[in-house]
């Protein structure tokens, strides 16, 4: 492959500094915007339930439609990211989700709830990868990893802002207008999503990557998804660590998505809060919980890694297995202040792998064929974890009660997550060479 000298590349394509801070400003904006719409629903959900007569199972079903057909479309729309015009993919995404939130506090039964709720996921799924690759060509090599780090805090940001926003409307001036609430403002983020610039794929990359391969890892790697990705998704589904891995994202994000949907009812029922005062404990235990535990957990990992090659599998499981019993103890206690308490600790516990264990996928995974294993990955843990999540407790709970479910499913979860970390860092450490050794072979060759 020929690289074209960079003397000769048209400079206009490189993005400056004040494009790169514009757009940003407006991704992390949208991604607060993306997660404060997700959780507005478990907020406002006891709140609609006696509106329109809401049963268990359909409370559950309105958690798992979205995040199904938000795990369904993220490949296909990932694909689109790689080869379309990314800020329009961005821009069009951002607008369907927001009018179907907005949409979705005109419902006036369960079915149209629904559908609103599904076409959300279908925005929403389109606008992760664009964003990500987006980013990629806006900042350096070096800067990535700190401007990634600012952009993931968008996540806790609006995760605490739907649970809190959405509590204290609805309790304010009823629920519809907590979707209003969250769903205008992604319309205006929208029209600014469609004003940045679209810088070149890999224009920061193909410098340094020149020099040292004669090759751009950023060419590799765009586009991998649509072209060959059964066969490559094949070839990493024999790699043992890469089987441990998605194991555990899947119960763990089965402990997650169904943990997240369901506390605020949880709340309600168990400790007679209103849904504002419930939706205010459920968003700032869990975005403070993740913050410190994400933290810790890879400052963590990193200190153990450096000593031994499965430092990051056993620092996420340490989590799941401190996490299962904490959370099993937290939910047989009926005191509020040591609920709260118990259930923090737990939070930071579990918030341990948020960047580990996704580090291990690029760990024994070669560059060329990542995109593809997170792909898959993403496809796997929604389809089978947290869009799975909300329908299975709702379906245990309409059968028993929402304790009884949340308490035989989420420690039990919990535990096997922690025990598929302990498998794969059996097998980290070679699965590491043989990446590193294909990596040899690839540049000698």
């Amino acid at each position: 492959m020929m690289v074209t000298p960079r003397s000769t590349r048209n400079a206009s394509s490189r993005p400056g500094r004040s494009q790169a801070r514009f757009a940003f400003i407006i991704l992390f904006t949208i991604n607060v915007l993306n997660y404060a719409d997700r959780y507005v629903l478990p907020a406002i959900l006891p709140k609609a339930r006696q509106d329109l007569g809401l049963t268990t199972i359909e409370e559950g079903l309105l958690g798992s439609s979205f995040l199904l057909v938000y795990g369904l479309t993220t490949l296909p729309l990932g694909v689109c990211a790689d080869r379309g015009v990314r800020k329009n993919i961005i821009g069009l995404c951002v607008g369907v989700w927001s009018v179907a939130t907005t949409l979705g506090g005109l419902s006036r039964n369960f079915w149209q709830l629904i559908s609103a709720r599904t076409v959300l996921g279908i925005g929403e799924a389109g606008y992760g990868p664009a964003s990500l690759s987006l980013l990629g060509d806006f900042f350096t090599k070096a800067q990535r990893g700190r401007v990634l780090s600012y952009w993931s805090v968008g996540n806790l940001v609006g995760a605490a802002i739907g649970f809190m926003l959405g509590g204290l409307v609805a309790d304010a001036f009823g629920w519809r207008w907590a979707f209003y609430m969250v769903g205008i403002p992604g319309l205006i983020a929208a029209y600014l999503a469609w004003h940045m610039f679209e810088p070149e794929r890999g224009v920061f990359d193909r410098e340094v990557d020149a020099e040292d391969y004669g090759v751009s890892e950023v060419e590799t790697v765009h586009g991998s998804i649509g072209i060959g990705f059964w066969t490559r998704a094949k070839k990493n589904l024999q790699v043992p660590t890469y089987l441990a891995v998605i194991c555990s994202l899947v119960f763990s994000f089965f402990t997650i998505g169904g943990t997240s949907f369901w506390l605020p009812t949880y709340l309600v029922n168990t400790f007679s809060l209103s849904v504002g005062k419930a939706g205010i404990t459920t968003g700032a235990v869990l975005a403070s919980s993740g913050l410190v535990g994400t933290l810790v957990g890879g400052w963590l990992a990193d200190y153990v890694q450096h000593r031994r090659p499965d430092g990051r599998l056993l620092v996420s499981a340490l989590g799941f297995l401190i996490g299962a019993p904490l959370v099993l103890i937290t939910l047989l206690i009926h005191n509020m202040t040591l609920f709260i308490a118990l259930f923090a600790i737990g939070g930071i516990s579990l918030s341990f792998c948020t960047g580990p264990i996704f580090a291990v996928v690029q760990d024994v995974i070669a560059p060329g064929a990542r995109a593809t294993a997170l792909g898959l990955t993403g496809l796997l843990v929604h389809l089978l974890g947290d869009a799975a999540a909300p329908s299975v407790i709702g379906l245990i709970a309409d059968r028993y009660t929402l304790s009884f479910a949340l308490i035989t499913t989420t420690p039990t979860f919990l535990f096997l997550a922690g025990l598929a970390c302990l498998v794969g860092a059996r097998t980290v450490a070679r699965d590491m060479r043989r990446m590193q050794e294909q990596m040899r072979d690839k540049i000698g060759s």
